[in-house]
């Protein structure tokens, strides 16, 4: 893979009831990479040999694997509050959610419930990839969970009770229609 390859992504987690942030590269977050290197395979296409260094010797993250992904992954973690003040910082030039796309989670990994949602334009798709016993689905995450699924307050684009993406989301609506 060469860095022209690498999307970077943010990804929230949910595990032992704490939230985590993350910003890195998209593939790492594909939870079963032996399905996803299967469904390249069954659809005729040939897959190189991989390099079991390449996430840390974790081909799957799953309950078992996932302490030990997520200390490898603490060099990508990143504060929300960073989120937050780049939101902030970009908000008022911002035309739709298009502007600051790459500032919101594409995927929520709720380890504690062992269930996958994904949201993004385009791309991999996340929640096809989920390990065994895990339930997946593509979900408007940010905007369709409650508070018990994921609180307020670890919302960052909701700051002093004005929700960010919401007002993201009208002014693309009022945009001309291309």
């Amino acid at each position: 893979m060469n860095l022209l390859d690498i999307e970077e992504v943010v990804v929230v987690v949910k595990h032992h009831g704490r939230f985590r942030w993350f910003k890195s590269d998209r593939d790492q977050w594909v939870l079963d990479w032996n399905k996803w290197k299967k469904s390249f395979a069954d659809a005729g296409h040939d897959m190189p040999e991989s390099d079991p260094s390449a996430r840390f010797g974790i081909p799957v993250v799953d309950s078992r694997t996932i302490d030990r992904f997520l200390e490898e992954m603490s060099p990508f973690e990143i504060d929300k509050s960073i989120l937050r003040k780049q939101l902030a910082d970009r908000f008022d030039q911002a035309k739709s959610w298009w502007d600051v796309g790459d500032l919101f989670p594409i995927m929520f990994a709720n380890a504690d419930a062992r269930h996958v949602a994904a949201f993004y334009p385009s791309g991999t798709p996340m929640e096809r990839y989920v390990p065994d016993g895990w339930t997946s689905e593509f979900e408007d995450f940010a905007t369709k969970y409650g508070d018990e699924e994921f609180p307020r307050a670890e919302k960052f684009w909701i700051q002093d009770g004005i929700d960010m993406l919401k007002i993201l989301n009208e002014r693309g609506k009022q945009l001309p229609q291309q």
